[in-house]
């Protein structure tokens, strides 16, 4: 049994004890307040009270542990009632008979004063105990399920939610690795000092992937050293035609983030913002403004196509992430010229 599962299972219990209480409270304490003569307590009517709603019990047991699991909590709620009320008026009509049959004794009727009012018979008090015992108990238990459904559904709801996530982040490094691992393949033949290097960098960058974000925050700063880790492997691939600016705060707070929020936006402007033929550019910045961090990345745009603009898979991916991790708490702009593209991401710290 999961915490969550435990809570609930643990509430349903106080509930149960909540409402035994309350029945208890009824039988026995309420006549002992109510019964008095005199001020004094009358304790032949009060035991006599006890013994008749002694039949509230069973109905209680009747309504606890049939009826409302199987009717009131199955959405049966026409069958419940009937069911109830019937059960009821049966408890009281049989209370009344069985009182008229071995109880009362043939006495001389004694004129009552016209303005005197009857006092209201047994089996009325017992039926209206039974509404009052049977209400409170279904309420209790009804509020204590649907509670209980409801925290299933936020549990089921934040477990798929970090299944998604988990599948998200799983879809971006296989893409980052393959990128990175052709940059590596074109060095090796050309410049293996330069690929070995990169080899080295590829595995601190493995390692920060595998073991610094397992339980799925990282700190900012290690973020800032992984992206200029990236920018730094990236750069290998190309000549020094290719301007790369990486600038991020001087100083801040260094809050834990989710990982790799970054880096599907800034492989795609080494995919499409370099060239091995033109004067290049890549300007990334980070600002923090209050609780919010942002991230502005320009590059040249060489590549033509609507891919550019539509991101591909890696970027679909990073804004299926945002909106599971931030819903309309973040902002997001694509702003693609003829020459230029850029991004604007803002995200909230927390």
């Amino acid at each position: 049994m999961t915490g969550e599962h435990h809570i609930a299972h643990n509430r349903m219990k106080y509930i149960d004890l909540y409402v035994m209480g309350f029945v208890l409270v009824i039988l026995f304490l309420m006549p002992v307040i109510f019964t008095r003569v005199n001020g004094t307590v009358s304790w032949q009517h009060v035991f006599k009270i006890w013994i008749d709603q002694s039949l509230l019990i069973p109905l209680f047991i009747i309504n606890h542990w049939l009826l409302v699991p199987r009717l009131m909590l199955r959405r049966r709620y026409v069958g419940y009632l009937s069911t109830v009320l019937m059960t009821i008026l049966l408890f009281s009509f049989s209370y009344k008979t069985f009182e008229e049959s071995f109880f009362k004794r043939p006495e001389k009727r004694e004129e009552r004063p016209v303005n005197k009012p009857e006092a209201i018979p047994p089996y009325a008090h017992l039926m209206i105990y039974s509404l009052l015992i049977a209400g409170v108990d279904t309420g209790l238990l009804f509020s204590g399920k649907w509670h209980e459904n409801e925290q299933k559904k936020n549990l089921l709801e934040k477990r798929n939610t970090e299944m998604q996530l988990n599948i998200l982040r799983n879809q971006i490094s296989p893409h980052f690795f393959m990128n990175t691992l052709n940059n590596i393949y074109a060095l090796i033949d050309c410049d293996a000092p330069r690929a070995k290097a990169a080899v080295m960098r590829l595995s601190k960058l493995m390692r920060y992937m595998l073991y610094e974000n397992e339980n799925g925050k990282v700190r900012l700063s290690k973020e800032f050293e992984f992206i200029q880790s990236y920018i730094d492997l990236m750069k290998l691939r190309f000549t020094d035609e290719l301007k790369v600016r990486l600038d991020v705060p001087k100083e801040y707070t260094d809050v834990t983030i989710p990982p790799m929020l970054f880096v599907s936006f800034i492989e795609n402007a080494f995919k499409h913002g370099a060239s091995y033929e033109e004067e290049s550019y890549i300007d990334i910045a980070f600002r923090i403004s209050g609780n919010q961090l942002i991230l502005f990345c320009e590059n040249t745009r060489h590549d033509r196509s609507n891919s550019l603009v539509k991101g591909g898979l890696g970027m679909e991916n990073s804004r299926h992430r945002l909106d599971l991790l931030y819903g309309k708490n973040y902002a997001l702009t694509v702003n693609s010229k003829e020459n230029i593209y850029s991004v604007e991401l803002q995200i909230p710290l927390t």
